[in-house]
């Protein structure tokens, strides 16, 4: 699908008076409205427009998060519109979801009772949503880069949609085929595809981490997922006993308490494992990405993303959804206020962003549920 752009005046390029200055300083600072509010009033407009207003109460939950971000005290500014948003989902909707639908209701009859067209279809489906996926994870991004401004200077994304989405699709292909072995390295392309063509101004972003160090992680989040599953077996074999037609009647309620608490404990044993290795992940992410002359060092420990996953998951279950934008302000805090950035920045040697702008927001990424970061 074809990119719809409008041409806007680039803005002068800061004249020589502004300094780089010393490293810049990022700060969080929570606007004075309450987030519990602003959820509340947009779910109550959501209900009485019928859902509508869901694209612009959006809108004004990014603007608050935007705006919360400080650098060197001057906030982020987020400029996208409920209309965009709503015009690139109306597009979606009418050009692929409809057609998309229609075709799923209609193609199982015709392919029911031959074997090979339905494996095929079903391979054709599956491979034409992963792709989408991938072309919406990079749509949605490019558009939230170009409405995010810091000094009048708005961020981009370079690169063709199509070509990322190839990505995206070979290695989650492969993720199962070499049994969850690729998943770092996948991690690490995909981010490294996006970094790499991120703009601020004309301005690139730079990462330059190599998958490696994620594997030396990665292998004992492997390794003891596996002797988890192998631990749950054992303890389910056990408590069944060598009959293999054990029945309902047969299991105990002890027997059944130590197979739920044994699948618990490797649960949380599991979440424990890959903790750790996410917030190994987002520390090497962030210290080999440079912007010019800058880097980025960001501390997240496990005990605290352990905290901030399993606190927003309550909140969000407990609320059914309702309090989603305190939880999306609790996730980018807690990168803010760990995040620091050590260098200059040369403010004076960047300019407008050349790329033009898309007419719609992310409709692909709404569609299919999926995150541009």
């Amino acid at each position: 699908m074809a990119d719809a752009t409008l041409t806007v005046p680039l803005i002068p390029r800061p004249g020589p008076g502004t300094p780089s200055g010393p490293a810049p300083r990022i700060d969080w600072v929570a606007p004075p409205q309450s987030w519990v509010g602003l959820s509340l009033l947009n779910t109550a407009l959501r209900i009485l427009t019928l859902g509508l207003y869901h694209f612009w109460g959006k809108t004004e939950v990014r603007q608050r998060i935007w705006s919360a971000v400080r650098i060197n005290g001057e906030p982020l500014e987020y400029r996208g519109t409920g209309g965009e948003l709503l015009r690139g989902f109306l597009v979606v909707f009418f050009l692929i979801l409809l057609p998309i639908s229609i075709i799923g209701f209609v193609v199982p009859f015709a392919v029911k009772g031959h074997p090979a067209a339905e494996g095929s279809y079903n391979l054709g489906a599956w491979v034409f949503l992963l792709t989408l996926t991938g072309i919406g994870v990079h749509r949605a991004r490019r558009y939230r880069l170009s409405r995010t401004t810091f000094r009048g200077i708005r961020g981009g994304l370079a690169g063709r949609s199509r070509g990322f989405a190839w990505t995206y699709f070979w290695t989650m292909a492969l993720v199962p085929l070499t049994l969850g072995w690729l998943y770092p390295y996948r991690s690490l392309v995909l981010y490294r595809e996006l970094t790499n063509a991120s703009r601020f101004g004309d301005m690139p972003f730079e990462f330059h981490g190599k998958s490696g160090a994620l594997y030396r992680r990665f292998w004992l989040l492997w390794v003891g997922g596996i002797a988890l599953m192998i631990g749950v077996g054992a303890v389910i074999a056990s408590a069944l006993g060598p009959d293999p037609k054990i029945t309902a009647q047969a299991m105990t309620a002890a027997k059944v308490g130590q197979i739920v608490g044994a699948v618990l404990g490797a649960y949380f044993l599991f979440g424990l494992l890959y903790a750790w290795y996410a917030a190994g992940r987002l520390n090497y992410f962030a210290a080999h990405t440079k912007l010019a002359g800058a880097s980025f060092k960001l501390r997240a420990t496990v005990p605290s993303l352990i905290w901030l996953t399993a606190s927003n998951f309550v909140l969000r279950f407990l609320t059914l959804g309702i309090l989603s934008p305190v939880a999306e302000a609790r996730s980018m805090r807690y990168i803010v206020e760990r995040l620091s950035i050590e260098g200059e920045i040369p403010w004076e040697r960047i300019a407008q962003n050349p790329d033009q702008l898309l007419k719609r927001g992310e409709g692909l990424a709404e569609a299919l549920n999926v995150d541009a970061f």
